[in-house]
């Protein structure tokens, strides 16, 4: 079983997600009815795109790590509720939309030349960038703003038959999937595994860093426009709360987070529908509040614990000193 994992890192993440689902119906039936697929689908892409993004940095090794991808998210989020969408010009999707991944791109790009070429430790880069943006987020945003906009409303629904919230968890996916036929995909792996060795083989490893990071930013800037579509507005204060979902859905994803290449998108977003499940398991059973935070700080601390088990090399087995007679 331990080599299945150790192959398989995400079945873990998969086996808790359908318990937790059967718990779910068990409790609510109502929960996987068709008339609510799509709100459920647009609460759960928050969760989802958040720990698709921040898996790149992890990826990257060397205690790689993105604290800011929430906030990133939540930038987005507020530049767009606040500033774009009441503008008659830039509160056009094809505008807006643009606007909004370049800036989240730019962000996680910063965050990459800190870290790549500027060599700060990850978390150190990372967190102080978080710092900085809660504060812009704050300054953007003081009050909760409301987001009058046709289209994003219209992300709350469905396109024909597929709820939009579907789309926008898909459309990452498939940017990494597009990524597996590049150079630069099984690169990132290499330098994640082995920086060191990577380097010796001339890849350029400060470039995969950078790019890493900028992905990432990418993908925030998804979750922030999905973040909008839920709330139908701005609220800054959301940053904390999703960086530690996004960070315990990675490592209950099975990517191991300080040690990089391995893992990948699928587990992230099944270790996102774990914490979304349970967060929700945990509403519908009248639980108060104050225990959320709990439940993510554990799912955090599980998702470490079983990553570093699946990743620690077996044990040998202990040769028997047969004792010897005189």
């Amino acid at each position: 079983m331990r080599r299945l994992l150790r192959t398989q890192s995400y079945l873990f993440a998969g086996l808790l997600a359908a318990v937790l689902l059967v718990a779910n119906i068990v409790q609510l039936p109502q929960f996987v009815a068709v008339r609510n697929w799509d709100e459920n689908l647009a609460a759960f892409a928050p969760f989802a795109i958040l720990a698709i993004a921040s898996t790149p940095a992890v990826l990257t090794g060397q205690g790689g790590l993105d604290l800011s991808i929430a906030p990133v998210a939540n930038l987005v989020n507020v530049f767009l509720a606040v500033h774009l969408l009441p503008s008659h010009t830039w509160g056009r999707a094809w505008l807006a939309v643009p606007a909004c991944l370049l800036l989240s791109t730019a962000v996680g790009a910063f965050n990459g030349f800190l870290v790549g070429v500027l060599r700060y430790q990850p978390v150190i880069a990372t967190l102080g960038m978080l710092l900085v943006l809660l504060g812009v987020n704050l300054k953007i945003a003081p009050q909760p703003a409301p987001a009058f906009g046709g289209w994003v409303g219209a992300l709350h629904g469905d396109l024909g038959p597929v709820p939009w919230g579907l789309i926008l968890i898909v459309l990452p996916l498939l940017a990494w999937a597009a990524l597996r036929f590049t150079p630069f995909y099984r690169t990132l792996y290499f330098v994640g595994g082995n920086a060191a060795t990577a380097f010796s083989a001339g890849v350029n490893v400060t470039a995969v860093r950078v790019v890493a990071y900028a992905i990432g930013g990418l993908f925030a800037g998804v979750g922030g426009i999905a973040l909008t579509a839920l709330l139908a507005g701005g609220d800054a204060n959301l940053a904390l709360q999703y960086a530690l979902i996004a960070l315990a859905a990675v490592a209950l994803g099975g990517t191991p987070i300080g040690i990089g290449g391995r893992g990948g998108m699928i587990g992230s977003l099944l270790g996102a529908a774990v914490i979304f499940l349970l967060q929700n398991l945990l509403i519908v059973s009248h639980v108060s509040n104050v225990w959320l935070q709990v439940a993510y700080g554990a799912m955090l601390a599980v998702g470490v614990i079983v990553g570093a088990r699946m990743t620690a090399p077996p044990r040998r087995p202990r040769a028997r000193v047969r004792a010897r007679t005189a």
